[in-house]
């Protein structure tokens, strides 16, 4: 059995963006006691968490089914472009209808056509709303230019102001009455970070639920991160803006909805938490929110207790190996290897808690006087005959009378092969000798596992050659990252 940890790759895809989402996944948080922040960032980063729980996947791709229509994966990019859309042309006109109702609380909701029009005589007003969102449309052309329909905004600013529309304008009235402390906070985006959010999560749980490939979502993720980071520079504007934008939809409910107090509490307490929970991925650090959370305790009443700011320590070989090991193995597409279901026959896949069966499962191996180790080395990987850690890989040999210990440092270069065994199995070696048997990925081929268990030697080299290759190759990264003189 080998034993590293890691972190189950189902559906495991790490990036920076989904951060963006972190308002839908605060509340996991407080099933951990005293979470890290490796592993709140694994919470907060990753392709849905909600795998953990049984029959998630199926109540996800209801919910795309239910909010936005998606059942395959031709129905998603319609639903992207649409809300494209709403980020950039709705998100002009309200960033108009919250200027006008500051510029004017008391008459907005009184308000002719006529006298509302008078406020965009010139074009310049006009101008200054279209303005925060040029960066976005120059940069990627996603939707209708906003200038170029300028005449078009501004008949649909003004048809707020028709008389048959005063019910819809009480409504913002209460709305923007209710946040003014905070509406200019948005900075001119309005509802455009709300929208800019679910594109996100979209693409994270159409990718859980399989409609996406990990690839694809990687492109797509980055993609959208991307027209994000053109349109806001730090956490307060876009938090402003994803709240305003939620608390317009907040009549829309189902099953599947997170309701708008939930979400404005979840979106406050990230934002309050000490240890700048939103910053952990490397977007928009050094934010100030200080006025985004002093607004929202006042309007609101939400608070964030002592307790929920608590973190704990990472466990070493948890933290060692998502900084160190993971990136490699993402880099040469054999994330695979810690697939829990595919791996389960030679493989315990890591867990970060100290509680799991998993982690005593390493303390009674690490603990093995045969494996004699420093006490500030980091191990990662280990069966009954091999301990890796960050400094050595530890390895028995067979020998016809017993066996023979072999110590290999990382600062060494090393000599990563294969070699088919008699009974078909790939035996992953280090200076020609078996560390491990590497897993055949048979979901990326396209077979069930029982299929794969009766391939022919040439079946299996026809089917695992390119695994193989990228294998030899991310442990031979390795070998130069652990080799760096910091691990000397």
């Amino acid at each position: 059995m080998i034993i590293s940890y890691l972190k189950d790759e189902d559906n495991g895809v790490n990036n920076k963006y989904l951060i963006l989402t972190a308002m839908y996944r605060f509340g996991m948080l407080s099933m951990e006691d005293k979470p890290s922040f490796d592993q709140i960032k694994d919470l907060l980063t990753t392709i849905n968490p909600h795998t953990t729980f049984p029959g998630s996947k199926l109540i996800v791709k209801k919910a795309l089914r239910d909010n936005f229509g998606i059942t395959k994966q031709e129905e998603i990019a319609p639903v992207l472009d649409e809300l494209i859309h709403y980020a950039l042309a709705d998100g002009v006109i309200y960033s108009a209808l919250i200027d006008i109702y500051l510029h004017a609380p008391e008459q907005f909701v009184s308000m002719s056509r006529e006298k509302a029009a008078v406020y965009f005589s010139t074009d310049e007003k006009l101008k200054g709303y279209i303005k925060p969102f040029a960066p976005m449309w120059e940069q990627f052309q996603l939707a209708e230019d906003p200038s170029v329909s300028q005449e078009k905004i501004k008949t649909s600013i003004l048809e707020f102001f028709q008389l048959d529309n005063d019910g819809e304008r009480q409504n913002l009235t209460g709305l923007f009455k209710k946040n003014k402390c905070w509406l200019s906070l948005a900075k001119g985006r309005s509802v455009a970070g709300f929208n800019l959010s679910r594109i996100i999560s979209i693409l994270s749980d159409a990718t859980m639920v399989g409609f996406l490939l990990e690839k694809e979502a990687e492109e797509l993720l980055n993609h959208y991160g991307a027209v994000t980071e053109a349109l806001f520079d730090n956490w307060q504007t876009f938090l402003s803006s994803a709240v305003f934008g939620k608390q317009l939809m907040s009549a829309i409910s189902g099953n599947f909805i997170m309701d708008s107090t939930s979400y404005v509490e979840s979106c406050y307490k990230l934002a309050a938490h000490k240890g700048k929970l939103l910053e952990l991925s490397g977007l928009w650090p050094e934010s100030d929110m200080t006025s985004f959370c002093r607004c929202i305790s006042e309007e609101y009443g939400v608070g964030l207790e002592e307790s929920e700011s608590h973190t704990g320590e990472s466990e070493p070989r948890f933290a060692f190996s998502q900084t160190k090991i993971l990136p490699v193995l993402v880099k040469y597409g054999v994330s695979y290897l810690l697939d829990q279901e595919m791996c389960e026959l030679s493989y315990t896949v890591p867990v970060s808690e100290t509680s799991s069966g998993n982690f005593y499962d390493m303390e009674a191996l690490v603990k093995k006087k045969k494996f004699r180790h420093g006490s500030d080395e980091i191990p990662f990987m280990a069966h009954s005959r091999l301990l890796v850690t960050d400094r050595f890989i530890r390895l028995f040999e067979k020998k016809l009378f017993g066996s023979k210990l072999h110590v290999l440092p990382w600062t060494q270069k090393l000599q990563f092969s294969y070699e088919l065994t008699k009974l078909d199995l790939i035996a992953f070696k280090v200076n020609d000798m078996t560390m491990f048997h590497l897993p055949r990925n048979y979901k990326k081929v396209g077979i069930s596992k029982k299929e794969d268990v009766y391939l022919d030697k040439n079946k299996v080299l026809e089917y695992y050659s390119e695994d193989i290759k990228n294998a030899i190759s991310a442990f031979s990264e390795l070998n130069r990252v652990l080799g760096n003189k910091a691990y000397s």
